[in-house]
């Protein structure tokens, strides 16, 4: 909860520099914060352009979630006790973030253009296809990163009990603990990573324990939060990965499979 009240904090700062009066540099506006969150009394999906969810306030169906949506923009997407799965959420504006928050019955998550940081909270269920850049996954919640990765991050706040598969290379991994940057390893080959219960289970011989460039030796060791080391740069390093991408379906077949929803396109309602 406190990480997910400062990534909204930070998006609500960017707003409100935006609205400072421009002196000698130029400020480049903040997007538009979504929220998307299902509501049982309308059987549906829906959306509203704020960062924290208000029912007082108008709401709007996916389809004027794909309307609106544009490049700069961040969205959130909350869980709900007895919510539907939300399946094939395709989002064509690049994003700047993407929060999922509590959603336990999974979201399978699809960017034509790519999104710069995802965050995966409080026990969520992801599924992420197209480019997502910077990718942390929180305590007990469970991704799969279908595509290549910049940055993939195991962060405890509360139990290091995350699983993670990864289909595309990843250049960094890390584990961190509050804070604390455990370990940090790359090159991660394709269709390697795997991480069970916050533990590393790539082999060795997929993934470095130096940049690209840098001088050590050629392969890492992988660690677990209990027996990881502490970097310069404070992030984790990143747990074993299987054999092949069928693993991925050990952590999180109910993500890659879920079963179709329809949703009644309804303009927005007050």
């Amino acid at each position: 909860m406190k990480l997910f009240k400062r990534i909204l904090a930070t998006t609500l700062a960017i707003a409100l520099v935006a609205l400072l009066p421009q002196a000698t540099m130029k400020v480049k506006a903040a997007g538009t914060t979504y929220s998307l969150k299902y509501v049982p009394s309308m059987s549906e999906w829906r959306a509203q352009p704020l960062s924290s969810w208000d029912l007082s306030k108008g709401t709007g169906d996916l389809a004027y979630l794909y309307q609106n949506i544009k490049d700069g923009d961040t969205l959130v997407i909350l869980g709900e006790t007895g919510a539907p799965n939300l399946t094939d959420l395709k989002i064509s504006a690049k994003l700047e973030n993407l929060t999922i928050y509590n959603v336990t019955t999974g979201v399978t998550f699809s960017t034509t253009a790519e999104v710069k940081d995802v965050y995966v909270l409080k026990g969520s269920i992801a599924s992420l296809n197209g480019t997502c850049k910077n990718v942390y996954i929180y305590d007990d919640s469970i991704c799969n990163v279908m595509n290549d990765a910049e940055l993939i991050s195991m962060n405890k706040e509360s139990s290091m009990k995350m699983n993670v598969a990864a289909v595309g290379k990843v250049a960094h991994v890390q584990f961190v603990d509050n804070g604390r940057v455990l370990s940090d390893t790359y090159n991660y080959a394709a269709n390697s990573l795997r991480v069970e219960n916050g533990e590393n289970k790539t082999p060795t011989t997929s993934y470095s324990a130096t940049p690209t460039g840098s001088t050590g030796t050629a392969t890492g060791t992988a660690t677990s939060s209990s027996s990881s080391t502490t970097t310069s740069s404070g992030t984790p390093a990143s747990p074993k990965t299987g054999e092949n991408a069928t693993m991925i379906i050990l952590f999180a077949g109910a993500v890659l499979c879920f079963a179709g929803s329809a949703y009644s396109k309804k303009k927005i309602a007050r």
